[in-house]
């Protein structure tokens, strides 16, 4: 099975979330991450399910700790959902594609930039960081009453063609009506938090390092993701 999606011409950027306006401002206040509604349309949710079940069956989600398909490991107490993994070319240059037009600040990354801060900590960037597209590894989950994904940091990949991710991309595919199931940001110490709901279509946007988020328990229905990272390549000439 194919994914097609048809190009959506003059879409006008997502703004950065502005988290002076969430209980996380101090905590978070140079972090990137967006929130974009409707940027998939519900026949194409639809149809990203179907390309995952096209020749895959769920299984319970994993815990990795390496690249290897046996670094790995169940843990329900910490991470609980289904799972489909599917490598995907096609498929993920044409979410990218999608994508591309409200993550143009994040083309290339540069000492002294804006969001310098996505790649290391203020005056520690080396080298200029090229957006080159996205992982073509797409975590497909599904979340069912009772299932939930502890708190935690994204992990950053280095994998060995020399791509690098520092940022996540987490699309919403299931049918509004679930109960529970945000995407929670969490300032542990202070214990204060920002949730983003699974809205059908919504597409949520994030740096890897440094937020600490969780997939809050699901009370009523089914929520389905898709979840991939945002890949660059750096350059030290």
């Amino acid at each position: 099975m194919k994914l097609t999606l048809e190009p959506r011409p003059n879409q006008e950027p997502a703004p950065v979330l502005d988290w002076s306006t969430t209980p996380l401002a101090r905590k978070y206040n140079r972090s990137y991450a967006k929130v974009i509604d409707n940027l998939f349309s519900s026949e194409e949710c639809d149809a990203l399910i179907a390309l995952a079940e096209s020749d895959t069956k769920w299984a319970p989600a994993a815990v990795h700790y390496g690249l290897e398909a046996h670094q790995q490991y169940v843990d329900t107490d910490y991470r609980n959902s289904e799972r489909i993994l599917r490598f995907d070319h096609d498929a993920a240059a044409a979410i990218f594609q999608r994508i591309l037009p409200h993550v143009q600040e994040l083309i290339e990354i540069e000492p002294g930039s804006s969001w310098a801060t996505i790649v290391s900590a203020p005056g520690r960037i080396k080298g200029t960081w090229k957006l080159v597209g996205l992982n073509e590894r797409l975590s497909y989950l599904r979340y069912g009453p009772g299932h939930y994904f502890r708190e935690h940091c994204d992990g950053q990949l280095e994998l060995p063609d020399g791509r690098k991710s520092r940022v996540t991309i987490q699309i919403y595919l299931g049918n509004d009506g679930v109960e529970g199931g945000a995407t929670r940001f969490h300032d542990l110490r202070a214990k204060r938090a920002y949730d983003v709901e699974p809205k059908k279509g919504r597409v949520l946007i994030f740096q890897q390092r440094g937020l600490w988020h969780s997939g809050e328990d699901v009370v009523k229905g089914l929520k389905y993701t898709l979840r991939s990272d945002l890949m660059f390549r750096q350059s030290l000439e």
